[in-house]
């Protein structure tokens, strides 16, 4: 008697290995889509944060009240307390800080950036005061939004410049 397989078993364990096949592909599939949704979070986060966090402590160092040249809901330009020229602008998906001219990119994927103005009552101010004459600022509400890969991370934060 001979031993061996025939042709219906081997045909089973093939359509078992597929089926089991299926499946650890699609658990890795789940995990490598999770990996992927947290590593973009994750960077949109720690952009979005540094980025918020740098324009905060930037614009607290205002160097006093005829320092700010330029206050529009899109663009916020002072200088500060090392005489330096600071700008944060949004050009395409990119927030700009220009530091005496020299442009770099704070954050990437941004999708909007807001400046409100407030005066000493807390009332919001549309058309801010600027260089040469002394600002009617203060207080600078900073509006971000990061968007990567379907996701979005919202930012909001107040600074209140130090020498005014």
């Amino acid at each position: 008697m001979k031993r061996g397989f025939t042709l219906i078993e081997l045909i089973m364990v093939i359509v078992i290995i597929g089926i089991i096949a299926s499946v650890v592909g699609y658990i890795l599939l789940g995990a490598v889509q999770g990996w992927t949704f947290k590593a973009k979070r994750n960077d949109i986060l720690w952009d979005g944060r540094l980025a918020i966090n740098r324009m905060v402590r930037e614009i607290r160092e205002i160097k006093d009240l005829t320092s700010v040249t330029t206050a529009s809901s899109s663009q916020f330009r002072f200088t500060n307390i090392n005489n330096n020229s600071i700008t944060y602008s949004l050009s395409g998906a990119n927030l700009n800080r220009t530091k005496d001219g020299a442009a770099n990119i704070l954050a990437q994927n941004v999708s909007s950036l807001s400046f409100t103005y407030y005066d000493s009552s807390g009332a919001s101010i549309a058309t801010p005061t600027v260089s040469p004459s002394s600002t009617d600022i203060r207080r600078v509400r900073i509006n971000i939004t990061l968007t990567n890969g379907g996701q979005n991370f919202y930012a909001q934060s107040d600074s209140v410049p130090r020498n005014f």
